[in-house]
């Protein structure tokens, strides 16, 4: 009989220092064409949209599928905007195992990846973060960075002041870094890391190069259509730009747009696995940019670290 694993489940099992290192294993297995990844199909319905994704490793021996359903007038009613689930099966038998709350392991992978893009491109002294929004993936983007960066300070744009002093609350639980409320762009320019998690469809911030660290680095793992872009153009075309997969480079406004009009060359941007599968190569001390836009195969990966997990 296969189990369940509800979100309080993976919330007690879970060490984010491990899940980066899987999400590693599988973006760098990604890369090398290692996992079967098919297109994932949508369906639109208004602002929401709904996705279907299929995997296989048979590196791992398994098979996972994953339903997404994106809804961002939930937020409205006082509901979640995604939620979903994915299911995990033996690829030899057919046999599903385990089912998982498809949110919760969507953001805690997110943040795992989001995770190993700091840790291999962000300084070794980075100690100050910016984050924009105040949702479940900002939340683990700030605990996956923290476990492999010592983030002394934080701060936290958001959209609705109570709910962002709401999150700075609810995030002070999990961590001992100062944090309080962004207030001018001159917090962004004095961040090692930045981080954008939201469903923006327009730049947050408008991007004076000269004024960011030498070595700053920038997660960006909100946009995920064509239409939507949370960074603004310029910093692709001036920074080493990094994505989780190819899928990245139709998927996400914040590429699709800049290479559509020249700003950005195809080639200039590298898979993060590619990276991570090759040794002596490093990017400190440089200025990065991650994109993710997610793929199935990091949903199987998370899910087959739960299901081995003592």
């Amino acid at each position: 009989m296969y189990k369940f694993y509800s979100s309080n489940d993976m919330l007690s099992l879970i060490d984010y220092k491990e899940l980066i290192g899987e999400m590693k294993k599988a973006m760098s297995n990604l890369a090398l064409n290692e996992i079967i990844v098919p297109l994932r199909e949508h369906i639109e319905s208004g602002e929401s949209v709904f996705l279907f994704m299929p995997v296989l490793s048979e590196k791992l021996k398994k098979v996972a599928f994953k339903y997404v359903g994106v809804c961002p007038e939930n937020l409205k009613i006082n509901l979640p905007s995604i939620n979903g689930f994915v299911m995990i099966a033996d690829s030899n038998t057919g046999m599903p195992q385990a089912f998982f709350d498809g949110a919760t392991l969507t953001a805690m992978r997110t943040g795992a990846i989001g995770g190993a893009a700091v840790d291999m491109l962000s300084s070794k002294k980075a100690e100050t973060m910016t984050v924009f929004g105040t949702g479940a993936q900002a939340e683990t983007q700030i605990l996956a960075a923290q476990s492999v960066r010592d983030i002394k300070k934080i701060y936290i744009c958001g959209r609705n002041k109570p709910k962002t002093e709401n999150f700075i609350e609810k995030i002070k639980k999990f961590t001992d870094a100062d944090i309080s409320l962004y207030k001018s762009e001159e917090n962004l320019y004095e961040s090692d890391i930045i981080i954008a998690a939201t469903n923006s469809h327009k730049p947050l911030f408008l991007a004076d190069l000269n004024k960011f660290k030498n070595d700053v680095h920038i997660n960006a793992i909100g946009s995920f259509r064509p239409y939507m872009q949370e960074i603004d153009e310029i910093i692709y075309a001036n920074f080493n730009v990094f994505i989780d997969s190819k899928s990245a480079l139709i998927e996400s406004g914040d590429l699709t747009i800049p290479i559509k009009r020249g700003k950005v060359k195809k080639e200039n941007i590298r898979e993060l696995g590619k990276i991570i599968s090759e040794t002596g190569v490093k990017f400190n001390n440089t200025k990065t940019i991650f994109k993710s836009v997610g793929s199935a195969a990091f949903d199987l990966y998370t899910a087959n670290y739960f299901i081995n997990k003592p």
